[in-house]
């Protein structure tokens, strides 16, 4: 078996299973509690904290545990939007992932006004275009680090030194960023972040997102002072201790030899296939491939069956038949969108993946032109 979409979800590494294992066998008790075997689990609560925090350049107590990207993505939006009674405005990208477009349509269906900032056909915002749509109402910026589709990298420090001089807080998304490439939060002027566990071989489940302590949020949920009362609840000791060990078994940045030799062996047998996003720098282990006149939904199957595991797109929108709404909105046509595959690589992968891979595209596009 070969499995390369590990963008999509990634396989946990077994000492992750042995840590959660571990910690739900003998550190069972709830954090909030008085007592001693709650003072324990309450220290490892806050000792994977101060890791995660650490990791993006955070102070501990800026760092609010959820089940992941979702419902980070969601907090942010509606958190900030909700707690600012004189600004409506909001902005975010139209490469975005389904959690950040979906929350922005719900929230202009509450009143909210909306803009939505256009890419190039690189993928790429323009710094200059965000700061030409910035208005004096402009509650909040939402923009994603790199692109769970593409890999695509934004111009991150360009957009938040805007943000930052305009008084305007900044979220971004960057789960699929997150344990690929170093980030910042200090540096990159964000205010918000947000990240999802199973991304870098942590568990299902678990994430977290970055508050600025300057930035005033209103939470989802209700019911408890866990997560400085933004995320009521017991917390979910295991994975959060399970994502804290993904992340120190994680390498910054990402490996890229397999993607880069899979890329190669594309390019070099199919001279007309176009790497969405290849002329500007992408995240290490993700690459986009448009196969012209290819039929994407039964090479992927094609592959199925040979036992290599790719996708045509985001997870969350695969069981949607319409064009990926990422590239389209990078000038690919819906026959284009139609025709191509995403490859992302993760710790389990080999360089015999790539070769195995070219050959099997080869085997199968040459069976869709006999048929």
């Amino acid at each position: 078996m070969i499995y390369l979409d590990y963008a999509a979800t990634s396989p946990a590494y077994p000492a992750v299973l042995d840590e959660m294992d571990r910690i739900s066998r003998y550190f069972y008790a709830n954090p909030s509690s008085l007592y001693t075997i709650g003072y324990t689990t309450r220290k490892i609560l806050h000792n994977s904290r101060a890791e995660l925090a650490g990791s993006i350049g955070a102070e501990t107590d800026e760092i609010v545990f959820t089940s992941g990207g979702t419902e980070s993505n969601n907090l942010a939006l509606y958190g900030v939007l909700h707690a600012n009674h004189k600004k409506k405005h909001l902005i975010v990208g139209n490469t975005e992932h389904q959690s950040i477009l979906s929350a922005a349509r719900a929230l202009e269906r509450e009143g909210y006004l909306l803009s939505i900032l256009s890419c190039d056909e690189n993928g790429r915002y323009s710094p200059q275009e965000l700061q030409r749509i910035i208005r004096s109402d402009t509650a909040l910026v939402s923009l994603q680090i790199a692109n769970h589709e593409t890999g695509v990298l934004q111009p991150i420090a360009e957009i938040g030194a805007i943000t930052r001089a305009s008084h305007i807080p900044f979220h971004c998304d960057a789960v699929a960023a997150y344990g690929h490439i170093p980030l910042d939060v200090r540096v990159l002027k964000i205010d918000l972040l947000s990240t999802a566990a199973h991304k870098i071989g942590g568990p299902r489940g678990a994430g977290f997102l970055y508050v600025r302590n300057e930035i005033a949020l209103v939470p989802l949920f209700f019911g408890g002072s866990q997560e400085r009362a933004l995320r009521p609840g017991t917390e979910n000791l295991p994975a959060i201790a399970g994502f804290a060990k993904a992340l120190r078994l994680s390498t910054l940045p990402a490996p890229g030899d397999v993607i880069d030799r899979l890329q190669t062996l594309l390019r070099a047998r199919f001279p007309t296939c176009r790497i969405n996003g290849g002329n500007v720098p992408r995240l290490p282990h993700i690459l986009n491939v448009t196969f012209p006149g290819v039929s994407g939904e039964q090479l992927m199957y094609q592959l199925s069956a040979a036992g290599i595991f790719v996708s045509m797109r985001a997870a969350c929108a695969g069981g949607e038949r319409t064009p990926s709404h990422v590239l389209t909105a990078m000038g690919l046509s819906a026959a284009e969108a139609s025709a191509t595959m995403r490859f992302s690589s993760g710790f389990d992968s080999k360089l015999s993946d790539a070769d195995e891979t070219s050959n099997a595209i080869d085997f199968a596009i040459q069976q869709q032109i006999r048929t």
